[in-house]
């Protein structure tokens, strides 16, 4: 059997290293680096016409899901 390869944690992996590539200013700082990401989706969000703070309260509940696990 093979070890997952989409848990919470593997997942959090993916993200920091996808958002230390992103944004090399931030000098990897986690809070620098969500502050970036959340107001750069809030811009994607815009252009797209989507209501972020709708999408965020979809996602958190998904979080919550996969947190109860």
């Amino acid at each position: 059997m093979s070890a997952p390869n989409n848990t919470p944690a593997i997942q959090a992996e993916r993200i920091l290293d996808a958002l230390t590539a992103l944004y090399p200013d931030a000098n990897a700082d986690i809070g620098e680096l969500i502050q970036y990401v959340l107001c750069d989706l809030r811009h994607l969000a815009d252009q797209h016409v989507i209501c972020f703070g709708s999408t965020d309260q979809y996602a958190y509940r998904t979080y919550l899901q996969e947190k109860a696990g």
